[in-house]
């Protein structure tokens, strides 16, 4: 498939038959509770996916900067996606790539639901106070998640 017909497609599972790119290759979804959904072609036939989460705060940059990294780590909660920084823009965004030409229309569909929960759980997590999710500098983060893997 290529970008326009995932985003057919997707629009058409979603109930929206027009949802397009415009003439810059952009899309962007509204979904109620959640963080928009940015849709861009990139130039060689793939597609981003984003969405902005936060403003960067003022001060305790660290901590959430420390939270970000931590969430990024084998992607485990973020849907594969990467948690990053628009300094540009001073945003928290959580990003993805997807390859048109290997993606089918579920394939995308499910990708596109699994991102959406994972910028709502980021949403909430960097909208608390960084303390009630990131360790205490000098504090083992509990592997969770991670503890099956081998680790050189």
């Amino acid at each position: 498939m290529d970008t326009d017909q995932l985003l057919a497609s997707l629009g058409l599972t979603l109930g929206l038959p027009n949802l397009r790119f415009d003439d810059n290759g952009c899309a962007r979804l509204a979904i109620d509770g959640a963080p928009a959904l940015n849709f861009e072609r990139d130039a060689t036939g793939g597609l981003h996916l984003y969405s902005v989460l936060a403003p960067v705060p003022p001060e305790g940059r660290e901590a959430l900067y420390a939270q970000l990294l931590q969430g990024n780590l084998f992607g485990t909660s973020t849907a594969g996606a990467s948690l990053a920084i628009d300094d540009i823009h001073g945003e928290v965004v959580l990003c993805t790539n997807v390859n048109a030409g290997q993606a089918s229309a579920s394939g995308f569909s499910a990708q596109v639901e699994a991102f959406v929960a994972a910028a709502e759980d980021w949403q909430g997590r960097i909208s608390r106070a960084p303390a009630e999710d990131a360790p205490h500098s000098g504090q083992l983060v509990e592997p969770r998640l991670m503890s099956h893997f081998l680790r050189g």
